[in-house]
């Protein structure tokens, strides 16, 4: 099949692409002496979690508990939940979980711990542990203090949790290399001060987990660092270019859309909005736009509803309806996750088709 022979709008993955650059980062994390535990939400995709496994990742990183029970239906063993779970029906299901694949999850508070660990203790299973610790990002995490470092001792004490270490999200590095650069600097003085805090309390940290796409190829200048996460170089996106850490030849997932109207000066509209593409607005660069449509740069893709894509059209412009292009999201995650498959293509040729099978395990 070629994928003109496909009913639009649908998802392509260029598989030469996509193993490019899963070896490019397991290359990296071998000679940096980092563990790369990739971050699964980009593409929620078992046949992607197994390739990352082949090409050397020691294990996964997901979301949300049905993503994990996703992963682990498609035999993947080893299960890093980078999220505070809470209640007991989700404690439950980690239980349920921890008895068939080895499974860890992060948090941020005594409560989410306790409850953990009971639930583990009533099932008779283990549960590993990694208590997140705020370092510029404001989203989850304990601050670096004396109260924190009483919360590490307390986990510790429960029973049925296996102590991993600590977990960071440098997920404020957003910008381009110019900008990186003064971020990770003030990265590892927030690094520096925890572990001074850490060593003071005696608190092990074996396993120091952090990392995200944009610096993902200078982990190795984060201080302590032994494992990293990044999620998006898996496809990457125009927020990975914007940020000077791709290119859009790197970019191996693209929509495929259909120029449906011509009508209005100036503009064009293909059939896919942010029911296809998602809404997100870029995070880096020009911050601007909400797209790049590949081999059309004159083309600008201003706007969605909910059904349309919105470009904007130079005068001498050629496009006609039933055009054909590939864009570009801005953020690929989103993206992905509105849609029940993906094609999996070389060249111009489908190779296979892939069910996004984690796709809305939002719980």
């Amino acid at each position: 099949m070629n994928i003109h022979d496909l009913d639009t709008p649908a998802i392509l993955i260029d598989i030469e692409t996509l193993e490019g650059n899963l070896s490019r980062m397991a290359s990296y994390c071998r000679t940096n002496n980092l563990s790369l535990r990739p971050h699964t939400k980009t593409h929620k995709i078992p046949q992607i979690a197994h390739l990352q496994i082949q090409y050397g990742s020691t294990g996964i990183t997901v979301a949300k508990l049905g993503e994990a029970e996703v992963m682990a239906d498609a035999g993947i063993t080893d299960i890093l939940i980078v999220y505070p779970l809470w209640g007991e029906k989700k404690w439950a299901r980690l239980a349920e979980l921890a008895k068939r694949v080895r499974i860890s999850v992060a948090m941020d508070s005594l409560a989410v711990a306790a409850g953990i660990s009971r639930a583990a203790k009533a099932a008779g299973v283990e549960v590993g542990v990694r208590l997140e610790f705020d370092t510029g990002f404001r989203r989850c995490g304990l601050t670096a203090d004396e109260e924190s470092t009483s919360v590490a001792q307390q986990i510790m004490k429960l029973p049925n949790l296996r102590w991993e270490g600590i977990s960071v999200y440098p997920g404020h590095i957003m910008g381009n290399e110019s900008i990186r650069e003064q971020d990770i600097a003030r990265e590892n003085v927030q690094l520096d001060c925890l572990y001074a805090r850490l060593d003071a309390a005696g608190i092990p940290y074996p396993v120091v987990s952090g990392g995200n796409t944009p610096a993902a190829f200078e982990s190795h200048r984060f201080h302590g660092i032994t494992e990293i996460r990044p999620g998006t170089y898996v496809f990457n996106d125009r927020n990975t270019v914007d940020a000077e850490s791709a290119r859009y030849s790197d970019c191996a997932a693209t929509a495929l859309v259909t120029v449906v109207s011509t009508s209005v000066p100036g503009r064009a509209i293909v059939d896919s909005g942010s029911k296809t593409l998602a809404a997100d607005m870029l995070l880096s660069g020009k911050q601007k736009h909400f797209g790049y449509i590949q081999n059309h740069p004159e083309l600008i893709l201003d706007g969605l509803s909910e059904e349309h894509g919105h470009l904007l059209t130079p005068a001498d412009s050629q496009v006609r309806v039933g055009d054909r292009l590939r864009i570009v999201p801005n953020h690929v995650c989103p993206c992905i996750n509105l849609h029940d498959q993906v094609f999996v293509v070389s060249g111009e040729r489908v190779v296979d088709q892939w069910k996004v099978a984690a796709r809305g395990k939002v719980a």
